[in-house]
């Protein structure tokens, strides 16, 4: 009697899980929509910043979201990689339209991405990663300077001290601290993408407008608007 009891209460519990999962495989992961894009690549492949580049002939702006293991030796490259100016300005508005909506999604992308860093268990998180490093310079005779809570900011790195500099990478390397940082910092930045899944969609229908702008076949069109030919 009780195997029958059993065998009805799995089979009604079956078939209600059968939808639910159907349910739950349906719903979009927000936190992993954008698990596959490469961490390097995030600019180009969600931006546009690549193709942007390659009409105004600059590097390729919003670099920021190009997440990688901090480097303080090397200063890194700048956000907007010096595009915009004569050739923007000479665009068709199409095209100006469509870098500033980029643009104001990056912007916001990029403010609440902060907030989180700054929050919560990810405050937290940056904090005790930070004292690893902080710890490791005072280790090496390189005191925090200043008054007030310490904070990686206040050492000045990447302002002529060399030493400092060399003496900070041979320690985000020996304690894991670059690894740590950017994998926390990339984490949370493809959380706040996928917050922003419907607007970054929108985005990918842009390309096509970017990419007339780079079109030998538009002649006069181009000669125009000041384009390169």
């Amino acid at each position: 009697m009780l195997g029958g009891i059993v065998g009805v209460t799995r089979f009604v519990l079956s078939a209600l899980l059968i939808p639910l999962a159907g349910c739950a495989a349906s719903k979009p992961a927000t936190d992993f929509t954008y698990q596959d894009v490469p961490a390097t690549r995030i600019a180009d492949r969600i931006f546009l910043a690549g193709t942007i580049a390659a009409v105004e002939h600059c590097d390729p702006p919003f670099s920021d979201v190009n997440v990688s293991s901090p480097n303080f030796v090397t200063p890194p490259v700048p956000v907007d990689g010096g595009c915009g100016g004569s050739t923007r300005a000479s665009a068709p508005w199409e095209y100006v339209d469509a870098v500033n909506r980029i643009t104001a999604l990056h912007d916001t992308v990029v403010r609440e991405w902060e907030v989180r860093l700054r929050s919560g268990p990810e405050a937290a998180e940056t904090r005790a990663t930070e004292a690893v490093l902080r710890h490791c310079l005072d280790r090496a005779g390189f005191d925090h300077p200043g008054p007030g809570e310490p904070t990686i900011e206040g050492y000045g790195f990447g302002k002529g001290d060399h030493a400092l500099d060399n003496a900070a990478q041979r320690c985000s390397d020996e304690t894991g601290y670059g690894v740590r940082t950017a994998t926390q910092r990339l984490r949370t930045l493809r959380s706040v993408l996928g917050t922003h899944e419907a607007e970054i969609n929108d985005i990918a229908r842009l390309k096509p407008v970017l990419e007339r702008a780079t079109r030998p076949d538009t002649g006069p069109e181009r000669t125009r608007f000041g384009l390169p030919q």
